[in-house]
């Protein structure tokens, strides 16, 4: 759903009507999912792309994991498995977890059926096909995280607030020399495995940029954009289930709406995906 205002941002941070929309599929659409990558479309929601089994068995390893985590002391309802690069302190420390957690993370989301490694394999072939590679961000012949899982229960506040991804990927300054500060678009992408009520994903028709965020008073590292300046921006609310996967243009603000209760869970499985110049296809986590 698409919620129309009277844009106050400046001009050049709003996108046409024609970009900004999700395209909606029953089942996965390898050929919107590029459509986002190119630029052509903010985003596209591919539902029920894991079946209810594959969601079920995900979420039981991911809760009896050993590596399961509470990474975020604020945030008391919030776990994880795997790696997270915007919210580690150094390079170093965000390669080493990708190291120590790639195993774990494989083993539970594996096995049989259409999974999410499964997925991620036909999206290779997709990309092959098309005379493009695909890989893991590489840093010092080391390897960048596939994927990371995360489960948060919000009832009142927002399970994550209104920011976007790109402009963290290019200012923060332990990220200086990785390659992922090449891609020429910042996209994020997610399988939801679990969700009760609410957790919808909220995203404005808007992009700030380096020289917006110092007139807000936002540092490189600074996290969430205050509400003001999203007041009267064109804003999509996209319900999300279990079972969805969807990719959007990371350089735009969106935001996690609350759940309602904090006893629903919203557990999603994410990375951060993004072309090369060259042709290549980069993800990470």
């Amino acid at each position: 759903m698409t919620e129309s205002g009277s844009a106050t941002s400046p001009a050049g941070r709003q996108k046409s009507a024609e970009y900004f929309r999700f395209v909606e599929r029953d089942g996965v659409d390898w050929d919107a999912w590029w459509d986002v990558l190119c630029g052509r479309v903010a985003g596209a929601v591919f539902r029920g792309a894991l079946s209810p089994d594959v969601c079920e068995r995900t979420c039981r390893r991911f809760w009896s994991s050993p590596l399961l985590t509470s990474p975020n002391a604020t945030r008391s309802t919030e776990r994880a498995v795997g790696p997270l690069l915007l919210a580690s302190d150094t390079l170093d420390g965000y390669l080493a977890e990708s190291e120590r957690t790639r195993v774990g993370l494989a083993d539970i989301c594996g096995d049989r059926g259409r999974t999410l490694p499964a997925l991620l394999d036909e999206w290779r072939a997709h990309l092959a096909g098309r005379g493009v590679r695909f890989r893991l961000a590489q840093h010092e012949g080391r390897q960048a995280g596939a994927f990371k899982i995360r489960s948060r229960a919000d009832s009142e506040s927002f399970g994550l607030l209104p920011h976007d991804d790109a402009m963290h990927s290019w200012l923060l300054p332990h990220l200086v020399g990785f390659e992922i500060q090449d891609v020429q678009r910042v996209c994020n992408a997610l399988v939801c495995l679990e969700n009760g009520p609410g957790g919808e994903l909220l995203y404005w028709n808007a992009a700030f940029s380096q020289e917006d965020r110092k007139t807000l008073g936002i540092r490189p590292d600074s996290y969430g954009y205050p509400l003001e300046a999203l007041s009267g921006v064109d804003r999509i609310t996209l319900p999300i289930h279990a079972g969805d996967m969807y990719i959007f243009d990371g350089g735009n603000v969106h935001a996690v709406a609350p759940s309602g209760t904090e006893h629903v869970r919203r557990t999603v499985a994410l990375w951060i995906t993004g072309p090369l110049s060259d042709g290549t296809v980069l993800q990470w986590a």
